[in-house]
């Protein structure tokens, strides 16, 4: 019994060790912005072009990477900042996350109007995040 639970504790201290020693870093937030706005691009690309499997590329694409995104907030800001930036960061993702959903949803229904007002609904929401953390 005391070597499960020596075991389990040994485990749960590395977990907590490898999850804390990788941190987000600021080249990491460049690429997925970069692959976020390549996804933009493959979604409006298929919009223009009427090619269902570029708008769905391109969504998968910007959900990937828009899971993965994290404020740029150095340790130094206060907490509340930090948490703050970091709250509006993962909602505004969520957002993104669903009305990229809803576009590719209303794109296979024939609904190409109001596909396209849910990408400019993404679009709203990444100048969101872009003009209060960024300070656009």
């Amino acid at each position: 019994m005391r070597n499960i639970r020596n075991s389990l504790i040994a485990l749960t201290l590395s977990t907590l060790f490898a999850t804390s020693v990788h941190a987000y870093s600021q080249q990491e937030r460049i690429e997925d912005m970069r692959m976020m706005e390549k996804g933009l691009q493959m979604m409006q690309k298929g919009f223009l072009y009427n090619n269902l499997s570029d708008i769905e590329a391109g969504a998968a694409l910007l959900k990937k990477h828009t899971s993965k995104i994290e404020p740029p907030v150095d340790k130094e800001t206060d907490a509340f900042k930090r948490s703050y930036a970091y709250d509006l960061t993962k909602r505004e993702a969520k957002k993104i996350i669903n009305f990229a959903d809803d576009a590719v949803a209303k794109y296979k229904e024939h609904r190409p109007k109001q596909a396209m007002n849910s990408f400019t609904k993404v679009l709203k929401q990444c100048m969101t995040c872009h003009a209060r953390i960024r300070k656009w």
